[in-house]
């Protein structure tokens, strides 16, 4: 393999936002219909989110959680962080809040970043016992809300911050495992790491900017984070995010992807349906 693209997913993102800014990236269904945010529509969200996460006070080198599905607020977290040399700890909407608490507090987490209501109430009990996370983000409240997303982007916009080029070494995300045979342990992924991966993927499969996929694997593990997130946007393609497990089929029907990203169970399921 020859050397690779990106040393580092700041340099990736900002690449693809500048040379595929008209086109679509993420796609998301909304009453009925799919909506599709750009590259540039994108790079504004981040450098918004960015500005916002920095009015905190959080700083390079320190980790935030989240807690959620897959959606576009998830990776502008991600690019976000990236930009402050913050490291993002993804974390499952389907686990007990008991392990929110260890992996927060394992990693000494300074803020948790929370999808729904209900979350957000559970992460109370998170903060008790990770006294490390001074804030907690939801990604539901309006611009009114000093804690939402919609906030931060507000403060961001007002008050913007120039992205940093972390080094090749710098975390960019800690995954954690499932634990199955004691607490749970994190993976650090280096910016190096992923960028490497991803650059390996250009080199190995024919793809293009033309390619889309349906998103259904979460990227809260290392395999969707790397080969759907990361590769993709890096290629300038798409991605159209699932609404649930029970709707691959229609969802596959509606966005004609030209790539899955999935394991063989889901391939099994959809060859018997």
């Amino acid at each position: 393999m020859s050397s690779p693209k990106f040393s580092n997913l700041v340099e990736m993102f900002e690449r693809s936002v500048e040379q595929f800014g008209s086109r679509e990236l993420f796609g998301t269904k909304v009453d009925g219909e799919w909506k599709w945010t750009t590259y540039k529509e994108m790079g504004k969200l981040v450098d918004d989110l960015r500005g916002g996460l920095a009015s905190l006070g959080i700083q390079r080198g320190q980790n935030i959680c989240i807690v959620s599905n897959n959606r576009v607020e998830w990776a502008v977290l991600a690019y976000a962080c990236s930009g402050l040399g913050i490291s993002i700890v993804p974390m499952y909407e389907a686990q007990l809040p008991k392990e929110w608490a260890f992996i927060a507090n394992d990693c000494s987490a300074v803020a948790l970043v929370a999808a729904t209501k209900e979350i957000a109430a559970k992460s109370k009990e998170v903060r008790e016992k990770a006294p490390s996370i001074q804030h907690i983000i939801n990604l539901f409240g309006g611009e009114d809300d000093p804690a939402s997303f919609k906030a931060l982007l507000k403060k961001g916009a007002a008050s913007p911050v120039p992205s940093i080029k972390p080094e090749p070494k710098d975390t960019a995300c800690l995954i954690y495992t499932s634990g199955t045979t004691g607490n749970p342990k994190g993976v650090i992924l280096s910016h190096g790491n992923i960028a490497s991966n991803v650059s390996a993927v250009h080199e190995i499969l024919p793809m293009s900017q033309d390619e889309r996929s349906l998103s259904f694997l979460p990227w809260a593990h290392s395999f969707g984070h790397t080969v759907e997130l990361h590769t993709m946007l890096s290629l300038g393609a798409s991605m159209a995010l699932c609404e649930a497990v029970d709707k691959i089929i229609p969802n596959l029907a509606e966005v004609r992807p030209t790539i899955l990203v999935s394991v063989p169970r889901i391939f099994n399921r959809i060859y018997d349906g």
